[in-house]
């Protein structure tokens, strides 16, 4: 994944998709169910939208980190992260840079399969 980062040109090409309806609601679909957080809820769309899912990740990030290894490597393994994605989110800041990762990487998920659907 190229652009797991958040602040890095191609991660903010990526998340102006949120802009669009139907991308917003799948990835916050695809995050509920990655993350198990049915109460995940859909922000408006618009320029705020990656910012307030970031928000609802990082809370769940930090109680799943508080709860232990095992639910925070539950979390990092269901999005689909690799390890390494997962340091450099980590060493570049800390939950809150793999609370961004874990929202781009449930996007990219979602434009793939509206790719491949032939709607993207």
């Amino acid at each position: 994944m190229g652009e797991e980062l958040p602040g890095t040109a191609g991660g903010s090409g990526l998340r102006r998709r949120l802009d669009e309806a139907a991308v917003l609601q799948g990835t916050v679909l695809q995050l509920r169910k990655d993350l198990q957080a049915e109460h995940l809820e859909l922000p408006v769309v618009g320029e705020a939208a990656f910012e307030e899912l970031r928000a609802q990740v990082l809370a769940l990030v930090e109680e799943r980190e508080r709860a232990g290894a095992h639910a925070f490597g539950l979390v990092v393994n269901r999005v689909d992260l690799t390890e390494r994605q997962v340091r450099e989110a980590l060493a570049a800041g800390g939950l809150h840079a793999l609370a961004a990762s874990i929202v781009l990487r449930c996007l990219q998920k979602v434009l793939s399969r509206m790719r491949y659907a032939g709607r993207g």
